[in-house]
């Protein structure tokens, strides 16, 4: 299997002179809270020349198997935070997973059940204390099991977050039956077509036992459709689909390839878009991974994830009574 998820985050023994302006890990903030009984951890960058005023705070969570480190050197998105100005946080799972509501047998943090809702609550505390944030601009990213905990999130602290972002995931059977918004806020998705873990068809979603054995996979809970996660979200939402179109990828050598949806008049003027790249799979696109010296690079040319997501945060980052 191409490009795994669980092997483009294997990171650990990363050169920083690889990459130029990237912001190392020895540069971010590392800390830990106690949050339902359970020791948590994450890390977190501050922008060295941080304006005056209130700072959004974007939460980025990785994929089953991962870490927050990880999304530190996968998104890039602390470079982006010291020149827009935002606190970015790449919190850690419990036993590298986050309890996404999917009840996924074999995972650790599902067995106990971790309140991870709770952590995210507890963390936005953690930041309240320490800094001046904008309450209004608290967003919420996530890959894979990352990206259906963004959207569990969005559904049971909706009063917290602004907006989230789902990244090779689409809406799971749990939050397609359990969400309650107690608030409105935006959504948005990029998926790959060609996903061989999350089946574009929605149905039963395999994982692979391990990041050695690719091969052999074990079921990991139900996910709608893609375009069903959409009508989910559109409906949940209250949104009009006011354009499908193909735009341009990063590369020009294909011209038909990604699908771009954008829905508005949503409730409170929030906002709803996806992304569905027909060639792309289950990957960060335009991640940047590092597996040794000879190899390292850019995942895909065909969509900058992290631009993509971040000009949407911006675009909505006030909620309702603004």
């Amino acid at each position: 299997m191409k490009q795994v998820l669980f092997i483009i985050l294997m990171f650990s023994f990363f050169q920083c002179k690889s990459l130029p302006d990237f912001v190392p890990v020895h540069e971010h903030m590392s800390d830990k809270i106690i949050s339902n009984g359970i020791d948590r951890s994450f890390r977190y960058y501050i922008p060295k020349n941080k304006k005056e005023g209130q700072m959004p705070l974007i939460f980025v969570l990785h994929g089953g198997g991962s870490s927050g480190e990880g999304m530190i050197y996968l998104t890039r998105l602390s470079e982006r935070a010291e020149k827009d100005g935002f606190i970015v946080v790449y919190p850690d799972g419990y036993a590298n997973r986050w309890n996404d509501g999917r009840g996924v047998k074999h995972s650790i943090t599902d067995q106990k059940n971790t309140n991870d809702v709770l952590f995210f609550k507890d963390m936005v505390q953690y930041f309240r204390k320490k800094y001046t944030i904008d309450e209004k601009r608290i967003h919420v990213v996530g890959l894979s099991n990352g990206g259906f905990m963004a959207q569990r999130l969005a559904c049971e602290a909706s009063e917290i977050f602004a907006s989230g972002y789902s990244v090779a995931a689409t809406t799971s059977r749990y939050v397609a039956n359990n969400c309650n918004l107690t608030e409105p806020l935006s959504m948005g998705f990029i998926f790959g077509k060609k996903d061989d873990i999350i089946p574009f068809k929605g149905g039963t979603i395999y994982i692979p036992i391990s990041q050695e054995n690719q091969k052999d996979r074990i079921a990991a809970g139900e996910s709608l459709s893609f375009m069903d996660s959409l009508q989910f979200w559109k409906e949940k939402l209250k949104c009009d689909l006011i354009q499908e179109k193909y735009i341009a990828r990063l590369s020009s050598s294909l011209k038909r390839d990604i699908l771009e949806y954008r829905y508005q008049s949503c409730d409170a003027k929030n906002k709803l878009q996806a992304h569905l790249i027909e060639s792309g799979g289950h990957v960060w696109p335009h991640g940047f991974y590092y597996q040794s010296e000879k190899k390292y690079g850019y995942l895909s040319d065909d969509l900058d994830a992290s631009s993509v997501i971040l000009n949407f945060f911006k675009e909505t980052g006030r909620r309702k009574g603004d």
